[in-house]
């Protein structure tokens, strides 16, 4: 199940750095190291190593529910802007 922000509430993202994963907050940027608890909850289904960014899906077994699913369609969303703004600054510099 996704975890959010306790600051701001916002949508806490898997990234990975120097061999660690940590969540981080999208809005903040507050950051926390993936517990092995919460680490259950996630397989890593394909890194991009050029940006440390890990995607995730939740191992969930069965239909998901009405509000799974608009979790996972905000999780990609805000993803999908990450990528795009991180591509932007780079063709800036």
């Amino acid at each position: 199940m996704p975890r959010f922000c306790p600051r701001c509430g916002g949508l806490m993202v898997p990234v990975k750095r120097e061999d660690k994963v940590y969540l981080r907050c999208q809005r903040c940027g507050y950051e926390e190291e993936l517990s092995t608890k919460d680490a259950k909850s996630y397989v890593d289904k394909k890194s991009v190593e050029k940006r440390g960014a890990v995607i995730v899906e939740n191992i969930n077994e069965g239909k998901p529910t009405e509000e799974e699913k608009e979790m996972k369609e905000d999780y990609v969303k805000q993803l999908l802007d990450n990528l795009y703004e991180s591509e932007s600054e780079q063709e800036e510099d």
